[in-house]
């Protein structure tokens, strides 16, 4: 026996025990071989598919086209009904919740654009006592300084001096 002939009894042989045409093991593989010796081998794909069409014939489909009684429909609309109004009711919920939580949220934005900095409560301390007079040649911006306290060599490297 070749190796091509053995997988085909084997694979014949498992089909037939599916379809439970057979015992067991053995005797799918003794049917098997007794069809592949009185077939041969190019029948045995015309009778793989000869029972896969028996098969999808025995199995029994259910029937849709059966009429549903008028008790039957009210139940399974109320039941959908019930069901429907029971999501509406929970999604309605999670909306007021997130709305809430949104108006926590920009509350608390808002405190935190309005609050202080850590460094301005202290200026602020300062400017609501009695105006306070800044000298303007201690201000830094506007203060007292030299032409060689903003000269050119200062900001700009140009060699060794």
């Amino acid at each position: 026996m070749d190796v091509e002939r053995i997988q085909k009894i084997n694979a014949m042989a498992l089909e037939l025990m599916k379809q439970g045409l057979a015992a067991d093991r053995e005797d799918a593989v003794v049917q098997a071989e007794k069809i592949f010796k009185a077939r041969g081998a190019t029948e045995y794909s015309s009778m793989r598919e000869t029972m896969s069409k028996v098969e999808a014939e025995a199995v029994p489909k259910p029937n849709d086209n059966a009429p549903l009684a008028d008790n039957q429909i009210k139940d399974i609309m109320e039941r959908n009904t019930i069901f429907i109004v029971k999501k509406f009711k929970e999604m309605e919920e999670r909306v007021a919740a997130l709305e809430k939580e949104v108006v926590t949220v920009n509350n608390r934005l808002l405190s935190v654009r309005q609050a202080p900095a850590p460094g301005q409560p202290q200026q602020q301390a300062i400017q609501r006592g009695p105006n306070p007079v800044i000298s303007a040649a201690n201000h830094p911006r506007s203060g007292t300084y030299n032409e060689g306290d903003v000269s050119i060599e200062k900001f700009f490297y140009m060699g060794r001096k």
